[in-house]
């Protein structure tokens, strides 16, 4: 399986602030400090992580391009593409890290599982990164109501 990270998007600089992989972020920043944050999360065997700043619907990325940095909104097509051809990715389940890409009123984390024939997990709700790599799924960083939810690939769905 392809257990590892994967989030190479952008410019990126550390910092020991909690950090919010939430969409509304990019371009303000914060947004930035995802790829770092990520690094400090504890590994779950048989998922690739991937850190990207999400919604319930899609995920954006910054990319630096002659200089100048500027947010790709990318639809689970997109990103299925683009992780297919990544060597960073070895195949196998995926673990979202991104804001509210599992959301159960949204559709991104089942269209990519569908797409990619793999499980992926994603938070229900924002997911705030800590300095030490302890995760919390809620509203704020301080109320930890949400969850994990695995999405399985189902069969005769549209991809």
């Amino acid at each position: 399986m392809g257990a590892g990270y994967h989030g190479g998007f952008g410019a990126t600089k550390g910092s020991g602030s909690v950090i919010a992989a939430d969409s509304t972020l990019v371009g303000n920043g914060k947004g930035f400090q995802l790829k770092e944050a990520a690094k400090r999360v504890k590994k779950l065997d048989g998922y690739t992580d991937v850190a990207v700043h999400g919604s319930p619907d899609s995920v954006s990325v910054m990319i630096n391009k002659n200089g100048k940095e500027r947010e790709i909104i990318l639809d689970h097509r997109r990103l299925a593409k683009f992780l297919k051809s990544d060597k960073g990715y070895k195949k196998g389940n995926i673990r979202l890290l991104s804001c509210r890409t599992g959301s159960e009123t949204g559709t991104f984390a089942q269209n990519l599982a569908n797409k990619m024939g793999v499980t992926v997990r994603a938070p229900s709700d924002t997911l705030f990164i800590f300095p030490n790599g302890k995760m919390v799924i809620g509203p704020n960083m301080r109320t930890n109501s949400g969850r994990w939810i695995d999405y399985h690939p189902q069969k005769g769905a549209s991809k």
